[in-house]
């Protein structure tokens, strides 16, 4: 019985560092003519090109998020929420891994392709 438990054990443990090593890999993997959608509700509120410089503010009703578009990457770079996850996510450039602050319910995805983005930030 300690033999199955522990090659189940080991099993295990491989297909965990299997899954941790392919989603580092992927969460940042670069895209072709990088572009952000950036939701507010759960809605389409703009697309912006990462290829283009620029900083602006997002007014959530019950506060701001500020995002700067810098070297490629998207951020958020200030927010009044209280927890600051979206802060420390840091810039993105490609990937799975969206920027995301759950009090002002905004999200950050970046994607392929630029073709929706939108004209006037």
């Amino acid at each position: 019985m300690n033999r199955k438990f522990a090659v189940s054990s080991m099993l295990t443990a491989l297909a965990a560092a299997a899954g941790i090593t392919v989603w580092l890999i992927m969460r940042n993997a670069p895209c072709e003519n990088p572009a952000a959608e950036i939701y507010l509700n759960g809605e389409l509120l703009k697309n912006v090109s990462l290829s283009e410089e620029c900083e602006f503010t997002i007014d959530c009703g019950s506060g701001h998020n500020t995002v700067t578009v810098r070297g490629g990457t998207i951020s958020v770079t200030e927010a009044d929420c209280p927890d600051k996850v979206c802060i420390r996510t840091g810039a993105i450039s490609g990937g799975t891994v969206p920027i995301v602050c759950l009090p002002h319910r905004l999200e950050i995805r970046v994607v392929n392709g630029a073709d929706s983005v939108d004209a006037e930030i």
